[in-house]
């Protein structure tokens, strides 16, 4: 009888420790989701400040002839963003080559109302395809078919990417806005 209860106690604790792990990573996903999902509302927020500050008739400024234009990187936030989501983070093939998305850069990019709907539908779909993912599909990985090395990421590494790729050209297009004497919009932590 008393290892009847032994076994019960120990078989109770193994059990209630097993659904307080689970719970905690549940937790942990949520948070880590909700934090990052947060991030992202932020980030596009100051995206779109930054887009609607410059006027639509400097959208082709170029600090110099070896970078994009204003427009340009804009744009390419928006359509490179994009591009990253789907083949890193939705598994998809890529449907342009880097070609084409340069050329679709000058396109768009020289439009205000083009580049501020392409940042929304890019951010909104960043966000929502996070939102939509659980701990497992985080933590797939994603090989890096053009690079040589072929390095493999978890897809919440992949978000971290996006993230650091997007501040990058933000802050290339800020050094465009000043160079117009235009003041930046405020910076935003989160």
């Amino acid at each position: 009888m008393k290892k009847s209860i032994i076994y019960f106690v120990f078989s109770v604790f193994v059990l209630s420790t097993n659904a307080f792990v689970n719970v905690e990573n549940t937790t942990a996903k949520d948070s880590l989701t909700k934090s990052f999902s947060k991030m992202l509302e932020s980030s596009k927020a100051y995206t779109l400040e930054i887009a609607e500050a410059m006027p639509e008739d400097k959208y082709t400024f170029k600090p110099t002839d070896s970078v994009r234009s204003f427009g340009e990187q804009m744009a390419h936030i928006g359509l490179s963003s994009q591009f990253l989501l789907n083949i890193f983070i939705k598994g998809e093939q890529p449907s342009a080559d880097q070609e084409a998305i340069a050329e679709m850069e000058k396109t768009v990019g020289a439009s205000k109302a083009e580049v501020i709907t392409l940042l929304n539908k890019t951010f909104d779909d960043m966000i929502a395809t996070l939102n939509s993912m659980d701990t497992e599909s985080l933590n797939e990985t994603f090989e890096v078919f053009f690079d040589p090395e072929k390095p493999k990421f978890t897809k919440a590494e992949g978000f971290q990417f996006l993230k650091d790729h997007i501040i990058h050209h933000r802050g290339q297009a800020l050094v465009s806005l000043r160079m117009q004497g235009i003041k930046a919009p405020a910076y935003r932590l989160y």
